[in-house]
């Protein structure tokens, strides 16, 4: 028996079949007898052994486990010990609710979404008319996400795909002096420090400036803080607005970059705009030849009263300005 014992596991050996096999077979009925002549105890698992010579055999193995679960020899959780190492069984597209579990979606990339799958993005010229990820992206259609668009308020947005059917999708706003997210205002939400504001001081005539110390410093006295804005950089529709000292001591804003006299200006306050664009109001110029003072003002009452009590004379819109940042 012993000798036919060791032919059968050296043959099955030889043959390469697995170690839990061979042990099995010797466990079932093949154990070596003692020296007395009787079945000696059956093997452990993973026990070392020897043939009569002392030759060794190979040890007994419990049978091979379940694929697609293994003890990867670490600590897991709260992930779940797969073939290949821990993975997430909650969002693992390749390991969806259970190790192994691939999700496949119909003309579309999968994901797995608390252990079920689902639909990440539908392929090129597909869509998800109904939501349901057994049968993926159903709806073959002629709309192609991602493209250039135009928007209806005539920014550049990109497609995507509603049902099928193309839908320009704006993009989110700019300091551009634009309303780009079509909701009807221009540079608002995050555009942080778009506009500056102005603020006026009174004294030596009026002084216009983005520093408030300046506004309320002497020879000035603050009137209004942030009293209109302007862009700190250029934007489309927009031209410099320059602060000039005239040679009798007062300042003024104006255009131009030759102060109007063959001067260079003493600062670039800002940008201001050649039209009403994004909620821009006007901003009058006065001027007082008997004061030789310049006023400028974005109330029409004001104005009116500078002209009817005070003597200026309008000279028209200097520029448009903002009420708002």
């Amino acid at each position: 028996m012993r000798q036919a014992s060791l032919h059968r596991r050296a043959s099955c050996f030889a043959a390469g079949l697995a170690a839990a096999a061979c042990a099995s077979s010797a466990v079932l009925g093949e154990s070596d007898t003692g020296a007395d002549g009787g079945r000696g105890p059956a093997p452990t698992s993973g026990a070392a052994r020897e043939s009569d010579d002392g030759a060794p055999l190979a040890p007994v193995v419990d049978a091979a486990p379940d694929p697609s679960s293994v003890d990867v020899g670490v600590a897991c959780d709260p992930l779940t010990a797969c073939v290949g190492g821990c993975v997430d069984t909650v969002s693992d597209p390749l390991n969806c609710g259970g190790c192994g579990r691939t999700c496949v979606v119909a003309n579309a990339s999968a994901a797995c979404v608390e252990g079920r799958c689902a639909i990440s993005t539908c392929a090129r010229g597909f869509s998800d008319a109904d939501g349901d990820p057994e049968n993926g992206c159903e709806f073959e259609a002629m709309c192609a996400p991602g493209g250039a668009c135009e928007t209806a308020c005539g920014s550049a947005g990109l497609t995507e795909c509603s049902a099928g059917a193309p839908v320009c999708a704006p993009p989110v706003e700019t300091c551009d002096a634009a309303d780009e997210d079509c909701d009807g205002a221009c540079d608002e939400g995050p555009v942080v420090g778009c506009r500056v504001g102005v603020h006026r001081g009174q004294g030596n005539g009026h002084v216009y400036t983005t520093e408030l110390d300046v506004a309320q410093s002497p020879p000035y006295q603050l009137e209004s803080s942030d009293y209109f804005f302007v862009y700190g950089e250029p934007a489309p529709g927009t031209g410099p607005a320059y602060l000039c000292l005239k040679p009798n001591g007062k300042r003024f804003l104006t255009g131009a970059s030759n102060c109007e006299f063959g001067a260079a200006p003493e600062r670039t306050l800002g940008y201001w705009a050649g039209d009403a664009r994004c909620g821009a109001i006007p901003l009058y110029r006065l001027y007082s030849g008997a004061a030789g003072n310049h006023f400028y003002t974005t109330s029409a009452p004001e104005r009116d009263n500078a002209v009817s009590v005070y003597g200026y004379v309008e000279e028209g819109i200097a520029a448009y300005v903002w009420p708002s940042r």
